[in-house]
């Protein structure tokens, strides 16, 4: 019989900033890890909708700093096409899904290994890869320990890079506005402008002018019905996410590092 977790395990988030409190001489790092960290703990405690997972996939290929296998993004995205002929999700999906918002039966210990799996095979390496690409121009603050710049519990950035912060909001709020869907045929092209920053302009060149002009395609952006939502989830896994994980990596190795604390001192200059 499948176990399901405590109220407190599922709703309260984990905030890595209490974790945080002390300095480090190289809070970048910390910074990399402790988030890390964060997005293995939420895989763990599984995920309440497929949403959720997207959501979740978005934000660790930023944390990762593009570090996830390419693949591994598109077998993510094959597991949302669903079973013929069925309301069932395929198993993958159902692993990572809490009971409660499982569509078969599967029994939670086994889901909860997948996880644990999904975390040291994957996930770990890809961290591993992102820390030793950071490690060589994360900065070192030799000045006074108790000053922010020093405590990777009050960064807002990821891995303290502004650019990459970026990045991720705009990626978040363009994929959440595809799952939402859009009013009509000009939302669609408005839309496009934002996808070229999300995607750090990896999109390909044809795919808003494909959205806009294929019927099929510009039907299950717009329409409302519980089969075009759940299409639009297929669509941001296979045509979405994958290539936000290739823009990452393309700002990884050009973002720069500036502290929360610098950042303010730089906008209070130029006001």
């Amino acid at each position: 019989m499948a176990t399901t977790e405590s109220a407190a395990e599922v709703d309260g988030k984990f905030d890595p900033a209490e974790e945080l409190e002390g300095g480090s001489y190289r809070p970048a790092l910390v910074k990399l890890v402790e988030d890390v960290r964060d997005s293995e703990r939420r895989l763990l405690r599984g995920f309440g909708s497929r949403r959720e997972i997207l959501l979740w996939t978005q934000e660790l290929a930023v944390r990762t700093l593009g570090e996830m296998p390419q693949d591994w993004f598109h077998q993510m995205a094959r597991q949302f096409r669903g079973v013929p002929s069925s309301d069932q999700e395929r198993t993958l999906v159902s692993t990572l899904l809490r009971p409660n918002y499982r569509t078969r039966d599967l029994a939670e210990a086994k889901a909860r290994e997948f996880r644990r799996q999904l975390s040291a095979k994957t996930i770990r390496p890809a961290a591993h890869r992102a820390f030793r690409e950071l490690r060589a121009d994360a900065g070192e603050y030799v000045d006074n320990g108790d000053s922010d710049q020093h405590a990777p519990g009050k960064q807002q950035f990821v891995a303290m890079r502004p650019a990459i912060h970026e990045l991720h909001e705009n990626q978040e709020s363009t994929l959440e506005a595809l799952l939402d869907g859009f009013d009509d045929r000009e939302a669609i092209l408005d839309w496009g402008h934002d996808l070229e920053l999300a995607t750090h302009g990896e999109i390909d060149e044809e795919f808003v002018t494909r959205c806009y002009g294929e019927r099929s395609t510009r039907r299950l952006l717009t329409d409302a019905g519980q089969s075009d939502r759940r299409g639009r989830e297929l669509f941001a896994a296979h045509y979405l996410i994958p290539v936000f994980n290739r823009g990452v990596r393309d700002l990884a190795g050009r973002a720069k590092e500036q502290a929360n604390e610098q950042l303010e001192e730089t906008s209070t200059t130029t006001l």
